[in-house]
């Protein structure tokens, strides 16, 4: 019985084989997660924005509703107008705030008007209600707290 031989021909073929292969499936990789970071970069739909921004005010008793949104690519950011009711007066209040892109999908701002402002700041010295508006299509729920 003769020893199994293979010649150095083969032997570089195979070799190069394995490195395309393996080449092949790292650009495939890299390719899906850049497409997810373009995706990620897409501005929001509108009525996403305005619906999560509208459950995270409901949330604390105090619900707004989205009057207009203008997206900055620049930010990216986005100018949420938003109206409600006072609590104390029972009156009508606009006011605005901005969210601001933090990556994978996920936008972040704080609500700075007398009815969601906190007695204690966070941890960085922020008074006013987060908000976390996230993109539901291209990314997993972040934390609600932020």
């Amino acid at each position: 019985m003769k020893p199994f031989r293979i010649s150095l021909s083969t032997l570089f073929l195979l070799v190069a084989i394995a490195a395309l292969t393996i080449a092949l499936l790292q650009s495939r990789l890299r390719t899906a997660h850049l497409e997810a970071e373009i995706n990620s970069l897409t501005p929001l739909r509108e009525l996403d924005i305005a619906a999560q921004v509208e459950a995270a005010t409901a949330a604390v008793g105090v619900p707004a509703t989205v009057n207009s949104l203008a997206y900055d690519p620049a930010g990216p950011t986005y100018l949420v107008s938003y109206a409600y009711h006072a609590p104390d007066t029972g009156a009508r209040q606009t006011s605005s705030f901005l969210l601001t892109y933090q990556g994978d999908g996920k936008y972040s701002g704080h609500l700075r008007t007398e009815p969601y402002l906190r007695e204690e700041p966070d941890e960085k010295g922020e008074r006013g209600m987060p908000v976390v508006v996230w993109n539901k299509e291209n990314t997993v729920a972040p934390n609600a707290g932020g």
